[in-house]
């Protein structure tokens, strides 16, 4: 899936080979770490893109419920 949850990139799918990439915020400080992680959901792995500041509950969280509004729009 790729998509990234937390951060300044948060909700957006993002195309990487990389384990990891940071993004900086134009005319501002902030800036967001992203790692990728792959989560064995709904009998499935899934791969997403967790900022590294988000807790990983947090994260699986929000992975489970972007699996479930995408099988609810299928």
């Amino acid at each position: 899936m790729d998509i990234c949850i937390g951060g300044i990139f948060d909700g957006q799918k993002i195309e990487n080979n990389n384990d990891f990439f940071k993004v900086e915020e134009h005319y501002s400080d902030n800036s967001s770490k992203y790692i990728r992680q792959h989560f064995h959901l709904f009998g499935q792995i899934f791969s997403f893109w967790v900022c590294e500041e988000m807790d990983l509950n947090q994260a699986i969280r929000k992975a489970e419920s972007i699996l479930k509004k995408k099988k609810e729009s299928i």
